[in-house]
């Protein structure tokens, strides 16, 4: 029997209010692997006082007077919760030494759980990695803070049990980064659940007189938003009829002056959907794109769960030439551009012009969107782990 206990922040295995893509992973990966006969999965959730302004509350209301003391006071009491919940969980991984799962970075972001991990690797209690993002994404797509100490990733990745990575690109690049010795890795890219083909029962088929184009996810600096609207604007002066939906918040790195051109623009429309509302927003949607700039170095190790969302909506994908997303194995539902507005331009032109190109492609990504289910997905750390099993 494999007994996992997971090590998580919050109360992700029992909430279907929070998912963004790192809670997707997780809730998924697990749920998918508690369905393994021999396998059991365990955490201790728990709820947390939410932080005002990241709940969009005025940072003045929440730092002076009344406002200043309840946001102290609500710190307080999560620390405190989290401090009970790292006990009962210490005593759990030493009374029944179950392999411990950590999503990296999301359950290292407190130093509670950053002491479970050293208590595991001292204890000799196998430890399961699953890493999401490094240090480096926040450099290159956020504000430059990263919520886990400068060291204690090389110390996870190299005390680990078992790593998985999202696939062999950005494991290299870590390898070559911190200088490691061959360890055990299993490559488990993002999924798609399988609500998207409820959504998407069939293969695209283009709607005479529309052509609309879309991106899900956070709107920042170097995933190509600039590029995507210079695009977009220049085919707008021929195809007054497309449509860009940017569908996401904005975050670091997107000037005022382009969130002026968003806002304000006869073609775009931007707004923020919970993650449950997104397989039915791209029913109207006629391509999907991933603009990321491949000249980020992060960029080309990225796969992100956008990527096989679409390839679950079943809708022709244009993406940059970044080196994970070409390594997929689109079979043809991909097309990729170079990181330039004329090109890109060229491109969509190409697709606007020609629906039996764009039938094909979404005709290909129906055939294959099986290949990237979240069982699928599961089953690859179920056998890494039955493997690690043996071997020791």
């Amino acid at each position: 029997m494999i007994r996992i206990f997971a090590v998580l922040n919050g109360a992700i295995l029992n909430d279907d209010q929070n998912w963004s893509p790192t809670y997707t992973r997780i809730r998924f990966l697990l749920s998918e692997l508690a369905g393994y006969e021999d396998v059991t999965v365990d955490s201790i959730s728990f709820g947390l006082i939410p932080n005002p302004e990241r709940q969009g509350a005025a940072q003045s209301a929440a730092r002076q007077g009344r406002g200043f003391c309840s946001d102290v006071a609500g710190r307080l009491s999560n620390n405190v919760v989290k401090t009970v919940i790292a006990l009962r969980s210490a005593y759990r991984l030493l009374k029944e030494r179950p392999l411990a799962f950590f999503a990296y970075p999301h359950s290292l972001t407190t130093f509670q759980n950053r002491l479970l991990f050293l208590l595991c690797t001292v204890c000799k209690i196998p430890t399961l990695v699953d890493i999401h993002d490094t240090r480096e994404q926040a450099a290159a797509v956020g504000n430059g803070h990263f919520s886990v100490p400068p060291g204690t990733e090389k110390y996870c990745f190299i005390r680990a049990t078992l790593l998985v990575a999202l696939n062999p690109i950005m494991w290299e690049h870590i390898k070559q980064t911190y200088h490691l010795d061959e360890k055990s890795v299993v490559f488990v890219p993002n999924g798609v659940e399988e609500e998207f083909f409820a959504q998407h029962p069939a293969p695209y088929s283009p709607v005479e007189g529309r052509f609309n184009i879309c991106y899900i996810g956070a709107l920042t600096r170097n995933r190509g938003i600039d590029l995507l609207v210079d695009s977009c604007s220049i085919l707008w002066e021929i195809y007054p009829w497309i449509r860009l939906y940017l569908i996401g918040p904005y975050g670091p790195g997107i000037t005022d002056d382009l969130k002026r051109v968003i806002e304000t623009s006869d073609f775009i429309v931007r707004n923020e959907l919970p993650r449950s509302a997104i397989p039915a927003a791209l029913v109207p949607m006629d391509l999907l794109v991933l603009p990321y700039d491949p000249r980020e170095r992060y960029l080309n190790l990225a796969s992100p769960t956008k990527i096989f969302e679409y390839i679950g909506a079943a809708k022709p994908i244009l993406c940059t030439r970044c080196e994970s997303l070409m390594g997929i194995g689109d079979r043809g539902g991909f097309m990729y551009v170079d990181y330039s507005p004329p090109e890109m331009a060229k491109v969509i032109g190409h697709l606007i012009e020609h629906p039996e190109v764009r039938m094909e492609m979404g005709r290909v990504l129906y055939s294959i969107r099986e290949d990237h289910i979240w069982a699928e997905r599961a089953s690859r750390i179920y056998h890494g782990i039955r493997s690690l099993y043996r071997t020791n």
